[in-house]
């Protein structure tokens, strides 16, 4: 790149846990102030300005600034922009403003896909908060996702506006660093990222090579390039027609064809190859399922005699001495097989499980506690030391109602809500099927809604371990956007003076971020139980708020 590397005695400034250095010549920069760096050898000045670093000198915001109006001006079109905050952190799982719902139900699935093939597996290894660049980030929701999973992110963008920009930061409730730089001049000091993501932006690169060698010069030696939704090609004539498909398409719609900056526009497979030559790269190329409407695209496009459509892959790179990430753990593949093979007969059908001798009946659509493990250890912890007799106790999400049913053993009052009507009518059932009918009332309702302002001693969560839009009412119990990050935020509204709350986690969920979530909303977590399954560690904590928190007995059980 024909950059020098910070000069000696000049220690690049940190944001968070970013180190900057000058876009320019790479020297380490000088605090003049909070919220302003400079750089003696190129005598600039960098600020931040309503949140954003601005790292793009006044020459390259002159560069940018046709492309920018006209990128802008196409996506305020599409509809790309909201005042209501739940808009942001919804993406890419929902798009509440339906403009762009099949574009998001594919960036949802890609994203998905990063987290399952690349970032849950460089947790595991790491055993540690990651250090990512979000590159292209726009309004910053990947950004956000990885903030609320406890991960150091920065979002690394162009524009800064506040429906589409890095400005869209100020719709989220989990930190991180908004940055506006070009791909190919990061600001950030050598060897300080574990991930690097080219978010759907790659194609925008005037060279691919210049751009991933930079991403590499900021990555430590094992750290991962990925490369999310950028249109991949076999032939590159297919490429070029796309382009100017759409150059096409712009002009007739906008009047101006949207090229004014030079880009690479797609990759091939045989560019991808070129770049592993040159870079010293291996790639890992992951192709989601979209549907098979999607997969059968190419198949349509032949019998109609069009080109070839775009593929959209998640492609993993990593220099070719390092390791790449994992793929799917054996444990978790060995687990899936059993399921299929031995007690998929048990899961959204009627049975009769058993627990700690007590009757528990699972009705469809209804999550099983017994053959998905979680419930029936929240359940077997509920103790007299957790369940003070007599007490008022909330069972939040109590599908087949177990957790209220055992803590009616001890409580004096019990109150089951459950969003899913199915696990109302299963929870009603067991409450008079052992015999707690008159200690248990269940309610329907989103969260804790049904029950006003009432507070209690002790409210009992098994939470949605996974982040995505539920595909029914059964998935609730899996996947959620926002559930967990609400109940934290309403909790304290709801738990009476010395209350508490005690919530079942896993390692195999999104554990880290939803402490971090708890964290954020003043909330104090201490581990009472702990379970090693083999395949995951399962953990209730519990939650105190922050300033009315009393010490916990000493140890905790494990079993």
């Amino acid at each position: 790149m024909g950059r020098d590397s910070p000069a000696a005695g000049q220690a690049s400034i940190s944001e968070g846990s970013f180190a900057f250095t000058c876009p320019v010549c790479r020297v380490g920069l000088e605090a003049a102030g909070p919220e302003e760096l400079c750089c003696s050898a190129e005598g600039i000045s960098y600020r931040r300005v309503e949140g954003i670093w601005r790292f793009l000198p006044p020459e390259r915001l002159a560069h940018f600034e046709q492309f920018a109006r006209e990128y802008e001006t196409v996506r305020l079109a599409e509809g790309r922009h909201s005042g209501d905050p739940a808009y942001y952190r919804s993406l890419p799982f929902r798009d509440l403003t339906g403009c762009n719902a099949v574009n998001w139900r594919i960036r949802a699935k890609s994203f998905q896909t990063l987290m399952d093939r690349c970032i849950l597996p460089m947790e595991a290894k790491l055993g540690r908060s990651l250090r990512v660049l979000d590159l292209g980030a726009g309004s910053g929701w990947l950004s956000y996702h990885l903030a609320k999973r406890g991960h150091q992110a920065a979002a690394v963008d162009l524009l800064t506006n506040d429906f589409d920009g890095l400005g869209a930061h100020i719709h989220y409730d989990a930190p991180f660093t908004p940055v506006q730089a070009e791909f190919d001049h990061l600001p950030f000091a050598d060897g300080q990222a574990d991930l690097a993501i080219f978010n759907a932006s790659l194609h925008y690169a005037t060279d691919y090579a210049e751009v991933l060698s930079e991403a590499l010069r900021v990555l430590r030696p094992e750290g991962v390039v990925a490369i999310v939704d950028s249109p991949v090609y076999h032939d590159a004539s297919s490429g070029a027609r796309m382009v100017r498909e759409r150059e096409a398409q712009f002009q007739r719609e906008y009047g101006f064809a949207s090229n004014s900056i030079p880009s690479e526009s797609y990759l091939t497979y045989d560019r991808l190859e070129e770049l592993a030559r040159q870079l010293d790269l291996k790639w890992q190329m992951i192709e989601p399922f979209y549907g098979w409407r999607w997969a059968l695209r190419p198949l349509r496009a032949r019998l109609r005699g069009r080109r070839e459509p775009a593929r959209f892959m998640v492609i993993l790179g990593g220099r070719s001495k390092a390791e790449p990430p994992s793929s799917v753990p054996l444990w978790r593949f060995l687990t899936r097989w059993r399921y299929r093979l031995f007690e998929r007969g048990r899961y959204d059908r009627l049975v009769l499980e058993e627990v700690a001798g007590r009757p528990i009946l699972v009705l469809p659509g209804v999550f099983n506690p017994r053959l998905l493990r979680t419930g029936d250890i929240l359940a077997r912890t509920l103790d007299a030391r957790l369940i003070p007799p007599g007490s008022t106790v909330l069972d939040m999400g109590t599908g087949s109602g177990i957790g209220a049913v055992f803590a009616a053993q001890r409580a004096g009052r019990v109150v089951a809500v459950d969003v899913n009507p199915a696990a109302v009518r299963c929870a009603r059932i067991n409450a008079l099927l052992n015999q707690v009918e008159d200690r248990v009332e269940v309610l329907e309702g989103d969260l804790f809604a049904p029950v006003g302002s009432q507070r209690f001693d002790v409210v009992l969560f098994n939470p949605p371990y996974y982040r995505g839009a539920p595909r029914n009412d059964l998935d609730r119990a899996w996947r959620s956007t926002d559930v967990v990050e609400r109940f934290a935020s309403q909790l304290p509204e709801h738990v009476a003076p010395g209350g508490c709350a005690l919530v079942v986690l896993s390692s195999d969920g999104e554990r880290n971020a939803f402490l971090q979530s708890f964290r954020a909303a003043g909330l104090v977590a201490s581990v009472v139980a702990e379970r090693d399954l083999g395949n995951e560690v399962v953990t209730v904590y519990r939650l105190r708020v922050a300033n009315s928190a009393a010490a916990l007995p000493e140890g905790f059980a494990r079993r």
